[in-house]
């Protein structure tokens, strides 16, 4: 079974290729005239990644995805960077105009005292008119796609994070402080920042 996901998943990916391409320079185009981008970029899902993601099981033990190559809904998944967090609204206003927005979520941590993750994340169902050749021949094509909007700051602090891979490992309270305080720095810069732009545009 293992073997059987992990070919089809690669079989398919000169189509989530395909699809990277096509969504790049739509989401490039409509967003051409928004201020304060810094980049826009797609990617397909590692097949490591997916198939990781695949054997997900909720907290009753039961599995997350009965159909993984079709509900799984990052296979293919974008990002655009923006250097306020101001700008997120206006970015996503454009998006959801563009897209068929299936579901939004600001994702942040719960406890108001504390510091971590931001991004904003859309899913969106994909164009018809923007899947591939071939893309209808294949079974269990995914239906959706993810998009990312994060400020500079956010993404400056994911992205490390990510790469440090700590997740599940027991950090000593010294190395939990350091993180802490990177967090609640970035939290705090990225607020300034957006509040320094917004009192200089007034001016």
């Amino acid at each position: 079974m293992v073997n059987d996901i992990l070919a089809l998943y690669r079989k398919r990916g000169d189509l989530l290729q395909a699809l990277v391409d096509n969504l790049t320079d739509v989401v490039h185009s409509d967003l051409a005239e928004v201020p304060h981008i810094d980049r826009i970029s797609f990617r397909v899902k590692d097949p490591g990644s997916f198939f990781e993601k695949s054997c997900a099981t909720l907290s009753d033990g039961e599995k997350k995805y009965l159909n993984p190559l079709r509900e799984i809904e990052d296979q293919v998944a974008g990002r655009v960077i923006v250097f306020y967090s101001s700008d997120i609204r206006a970015v996503s206003a454009v998006l959801e105009d563009t897209f068929r927005m299936v579901e939004s979520e600001a994702r942040e941590p719960e406890d108001e005292s504390s510091f971590g993750y931001e991004s904003y994340h859309h899913i969106f169902l994909i164009p018809e008119h923007h899947k591939p050749d071939g893309w209808d021949d294949e079974e269990s094509m995914p239906v959706t796609f993810e998009l990312q909007v994060r400020t500079l700051f956010m993404h400056a602090w994911a992205e490390p994070q990510h790469d440090l891979g700590y997740k599940g490992e027991e950090l000593s309270r010294e190395v939990r402080r350091k993180l802490a305080w990177v967090a609640a720095s970035a939290w705090g810069a990225d607020r300034t920042m957006d509040e320094i732009y917004r009192e200089i545009m007034k001016m």
